[in-house]
């Protein structure tokens, strides 16, 4: 797959705005995006303009640094910025598919935190240092097209003829009792029921794990699994390879940690909460169990 390519307008309202925008693109380059940015690509003698029209071409992605100061000369025509705002407020203008223009507001404690041209485009907020990580990960998502992916599938109308009989269309109205699709939850799940199965995710981040009776405060877990003795927290992803993921099915006890795997080779963490077995005094088979889903894997 081709990487994508980004070209980053800014305005250079100070040095240490400056290393923050040099930051931004060296972390996005590091994920493979091909960053554009003036303090790398544009050599000494070369031709300003020449370079922001190319690096403004609809075939890239443009990053707007949307700082107070970005805005002003936007908006106001001065400058590299102005030039760069006029070049992009040429599609704008004429209704042309303008999804390319990513506005990022860093540095901007004014109202308007995007040029008047941009209208409504949707932006990401980078102002507060300690959301950073969130931040990154939601453009690095949008960028390489990831939250495209988590969108759920369309499914059939449970109502159409093909589907026959009215407990077919019971099925699937109730197959959403044994599904969450968020990336983080908890869960309470009867596994007599569903064949033991339980969705959680969705799109491309999507998992069927599947479980069956062991005992009061612990189950079975199928599927691409991974297990380590004694992890009783969600692991950090970087560790996620140290895992066993030898055997297909594992015994897992109530405050464990088990982690499957899907076709995607995406990664979910999932922590078992209590049991009740229908064999040991309960009316029926219930788990509860927490979980999170890795972005990146």
């Amino acid at each position: 797959m081709d990487m994508p390519k980004v070209f980053v307008s800014y305005s250079h309202d100070s040095d240490e705005h400056k290393k923050w925008v040099s930051k931004l693109a060296s972390d996005l380059r590091f994920h493979g995006v091909d960053a554009i940015l003036d303090q790398w690509n544009l050599r000494l003698g070369a031709d300003l303009r020449l370079f922001m029209e190319r690096g403004l071409s609809p075939g890239n992605l443009v990053l707007c640094i949307c700082s107070e100061n970005y805005v002003q000369k936007v908006n106001s025509g001065h400058g590299g910025a102005g030039y760069e705002g006029m070049i992009m407020t040429q599609p704008l203008l004429s209704d042309a598919e303008t999804e390319f223009i990513i506005p990022i507001v860093r540095n901007n404690d004014s109202s308007q935190k995007v040029p008047t041209s941009f209208g409504s485009k949707n932006y990401i907020d980078f102002s507060d240092d300690a959301l950073y990580l969130e931040k990154y990960q939601e453009l690095l998502m949008r960028i390489h097209g990831e939250d495209i992916k988590m969108q759920p599938p369309l499914g059939k109308n449970p109502f159409s003829d093909d589907l026959g009989k009215m407990v077919e269309v019971k099925t699937k109205i109730e197959s959403i009792l044994y599904r969450s699709p968020q990336m983080d939850g908890a869960v309470t799940f009867r596994f007599d029921n569903n064949n033991g199965i339980y969705t959680i995710g969705t799109g491309e981040y999507e998992f069927n794990t599947r479980w069956s009776r062991a005992g009061n405060d612990s189950i079975y877990a199928y599927g691409l699994i991974g297990y380590k003795m004694g992890e009783t927290d969600f692991p950090p992803v970087d560790t996620l390879y140290s895992y066993d993921y030898s055997s297909r099915t594992r015994t897992i006890k109530t405050g464990q940690i088990v982690i499957f795997e899907n076709m995607f080779r995406h990664f979910a963490a999932i922590k078992l909460g209590p049991v009740k077995s229908s064999h040991h005094g309960n009316l029926y088979d219930e788990m509860k169990f927490e979980y999170h889903i890795y972005r990146v894997g």
